[in-house]
């Protein structure tokens, strides 16, 4: 059976431990605008596939980059805007410039 990545199917500690991330720093990227889960009646935070994608994409931006999160937001928008943008990001080829071995590039 295959779901739909749109569809939001995770508790949000169900996705912090798939992550590794601590379920108030998901609520912080939430806060922020960088991730929308959807809310049951109960106000339950549900994630799809696709939010988990993006958490882990903010988590290498933050995490292995060493954006900030002011700079994640304006990655994030850009990356709604040009799906090129979103495509490294996903694919994890936004490299840091320490990483690169060159810092003119």
């Amino acid at each position: 059976m295959e779901v739909n990545p749109d569809h939001p199917v995770y508790t949000i500690s169900v996705v912090a431990q798939l992550l590794g991330l601590h379920e108030q720093t998901i609520r912080q990227y939430e806060r922020l605008g960088l991730i929308s889960p959807c809310r049951t009646i109960r106000k339950t935070r549900l994630y799809s596939q696709n939010d988990i994608e993006r958490l882990e994409c903010i988590n290498y931006l933050v995490k292995i980059c060493g954006v900030n999160l002011s700079g994640v937001q304006i990655v994030i928008r850009l990356s709604c805007q040009h799906p090129e943008i979103d495509q490294l990001l996903k694919s994890r080829r936004i490299h840091p410039q320490n990483e690169r071995g060159n810092p003119e590039a």
